[in-house]
């Protein structure tokens, strides 16, 4: 599996009709079309859309992205996509894992399941499947063959029960050409996805780890963080480079439209790394400031862009969760 930060095709998304959004559905909206026109800016968007949502899609988004119809039930692409690859060809292919609704935190995900093999058919590329219970979000990589994932999703008794630590390090080596895991203790009190790696650290360039700290000094969370870190301390990739780790603090504890901050995603570490860009979150408060000056020192090279994800947030994602990187040929 290419880094995110090599050079890509495109970047997928899929677009939001789910009830769960009720009321303020049109600010979801708004949000998901904003966050693809900024990544536009820097390469070609293609959205899946079911479709009797396919028409507002196209008119919110603009003719320079494409819409594709095919089924979903939800719009966190990053999770029930397939995870692209470069095969020893050099031609590219997906993996399709085994989703299952986050564990079943989803009672509706018969589409999302099928999402995978729907898309690659449908653009002529092919697909390899994994019985393992995965998500996108779940799994971050160096694109040397270094892969950072969480206990608290890939051994978790809801997706996969009895697994051994050496049959998903065989199965993360068959599909997605890891030689060396790296794992994290994760976050047993994250809300759906139970720890996805995306809201904890990313590697950004070979050897290197933005590592998300805590927003608390003290705390449950605070200690969550604290043995993340712990687990990335001393370690080496699959070259034998030592791990660099870099910081960029979370967004404080937010409450919005009369909700506590149980839902909320608070990562500043969930962005998308573009050709030549980066798209990250930003809530509309001081801390983002502070936040866009550590994801520029992180990647001088590129145009570091925020947009403002508040309400998309309240349902547990952020950029990274909406979006999907396909590598270039």
């Amino acid at each position: 599996m290419p880094a995110e930060w090599e050079r890509h095709e495109c970047c997928w998304m899929a677009w939001p009709d789910n009830a769960m959004w009720e009321d303020i559905l049109p600010d979801v909206e708004a949000e998901y079309a904003a966050v693809a026109r900024a990544i536009r800016r820097f390469e070609p968007v293609r959205v899946v859309a079911n479709p009797q949502s396919a028409g507002r899609a196209r008119n919110l988004l603009g003719k320079d992205i494409d819409v594709v119809e095919l089924p979903l039930d939800d719009a966190w692409f990053r999770d029930a996509g397939p995870s692209f690859v470069r095969r020893p060809e050099g031609d590219v292919a997906g993996v399709c894992w085994r989703f299952n609704g986050w564990g079943g935190a989803n009672a509706e995900f018969d589409k999302d399941a099928a999402l995978g093999r729907a898309l690659l058919d449908h653009i002529g590329l092919p697909a390899a499947t994994s019985a393992l219970a995965m998500e996108g979000g779940a799994l971050a990589v160096d694109g040397a063959g270094t892969m950072l994932t969480t206990e608290t999703v890939v051994f978790n008794k809801n997706r996969n029960p009895g697994i051994t630590r050496a049959h998903a390090e065989a199965e993360f080596a068959r599909t997605l050409g890891i030689r060396k895991v790296i794992w994290l203790p994760g976050n047993t009190a994250e809300f759906g996805t139970d720890g996805h790696v995306d809201g904890i650290a990313c590697f950004v360039r070979p050897g290197v780890v933005l590592f998300e700290e805590s927003a608390v000094a003290s705390g449950p969370g605070y200690e969550t963080t604290e043995a993340n870190r712990r687990a990335l301390e001393g370690q080496t990739d699959a070259e034998g480079r030592p791990i660099e780790l870099i910081y960029i603090r979370e967004a404080p504890p937010l409450k919005r439209q009369g909700q506590g901050d149980w839902g909320y995603c608070r990562s500043y570490v969930n962005f998308y790394i573009a050709n030549g860009g980066v798209v990250m979150p930003c809530f509309g408060i001081p801390e983002d400031e502070a936040a866009l000056e550590a994801v520029s020192a992180a990647f001088p090279d590129r145009e570091v862009v925020q947009v403002d994800v508040s309400t998309v947030s309240q349902g547990g994602g952020g950029i990274h969760c909406i979006t999907q990187q396909q590598p270039a040929v």
